[in-house]
């Protein structure tokens, strides 16, 4: 089972290709989509920055509650918004360039799978094992696409994987394998709209905990 890639049908792959090729087809258009997607961004990790200054030392857990401003609203951005992906670039910020980062979700949106390709892309990120539900492939067969596509770009040992799966997990480690973060919750990788809870720990048992008893061993 190991670097196997569960895919749905080359059909739908063709069909989210082209899905994704027409949102891209004015570079103009394009350029002002990803300006707006930094920005928001950008203000989604003040936001937690702000909230989380430092990691806590390992013997000590973190309990975070949102207050669901994580929706990106029409008019105007949410000063106090974040979601479950901020933390992904908020921890590996913290943690140095060339983390390892293993991810659950159930489903995730463009915007997140877009920021876990660029974080490889300019090295934030040294390797990416994500996992998530059929049903991601089904109900954004576009952004699985760009997704996927993003993963197998950058060769092994970088994976993605999809299975029953409902977990929602961040698991980081430093490039010098020395340092951790793992943050759990009941949040997807998707805009929050409404009240989620994280806990957020730096203890290497729990990190390898889910490393070992999760994502090695669903590979």
């Amino acid at each position: 089972m190991a670097d196997d890639y569960n895919w749905q049908t080359d059909d739908m792959f063709g069909d989210a290709r082209l899905s994704t090729a027409e949102q891209l087809a004015t570079p103009r258009r394009k350029l002002k989509q990803a300006a707006k997607r930094r920005m928001i961004n950008g203000l989604k990790k003040e936001a937690l920055s702000d909230l989380i200054s430092e990691l806590p030392p390992p013997g000590t857990d973190m309990y975070i509650i949102s207050n669901g401003a994580g929706a990106e609203i029409k008019h105007g951005i949410n000063l106090q918004a974040f979601d479950f992906g901020t933390f992904l670039a908020v921890v590996a910020g913290m943690l140095g360039a060339g983390c390892i980062a293993y991810i659950s979700t159930w489903t995730m949106n463009r915007n997140h799978a877009l920021n876990m390709i660029s974080m490889l892309d300019n090295g934030e990120l040294s390797q990416l094992t994500i996992f998530t539900d059929p049903y991601f492939q089904k109900r954004e067969p576009a952004v699985a696409a760009v997704l996927i596509e993003g993963v197998l770009k950058h060769g092994k040992p970088n994976r993605y994987l999809a299975f029953k799966n409902h977990c929602k997990i961040i698991a980081l480690s430093d490039k010098s394998g020395e340092n951790f973060c793992t943050i759990t919750g009941s949040a997807n990788l998707s805009a929050q709209p409404r009240c989620e809870q994280y806990v957020l720990t730096t203890s290497p048992d729990v990190y390898r905990f889910f490393i070992n008893e999760f994502f090695e061993a669903m590979l």
